[in-house]
């Protein structure tokens, strides 16, 4: 109960700058109207944490399908790059306990997420 993800893993030979370039394109395109980094971590023991070079999360509402959240992580691997998307949504019972209009819906994330996806493939 409470929160849900779904994710998927992409691959790039883009430069990290490029990948970035083309998140602050795509983003306005789905609408996001809150970007923020990620930021983790305990005190003494966030500088064990590993970091992706882009680690933020993007947030929206539509009018029909409610709100909606996707993290972007990217991260250099040498040759390539690793993209990990992941929606978020909340659990029907959270919905129940906290209001649907306060939740991110998983299937709007979800559709979100996989427009990003695809404007970085």
């Amino acid at each position: 109960m409470g929160l849900k993800t779904s994710d998927i893993s992409l691959t790039s030979s883009a430069s990290v700058a490029d990948i970035g370039r083309a998140l602050q394109e795509v983003l306005p395109r789905v609408k996001a109207q809150s970007v923020e980094e990620i930021t983790g971590g305990i005190g003494a023991l966030a500088a064990y944490e590993e970091r992706a070079d882009i680690q933020i999360v993007a947030e929206g509402q539509t009018f029909m399908t409610g709100q909606w959240a996707v993290q972007i992580y990217v991260s250099d691997e040498g040759a390539q790059r690793a993209i990990t998307l992941i929606a978020l949504g909340d659990s029907g019972f959270s919905k129940a306990m906290n209001g649907a209009k306060n939740s991110a819906w998983l299937s709007t994330s979800i559709k979100k997420r996989d427009e990003i996806a695809a404007y970085l493939r």
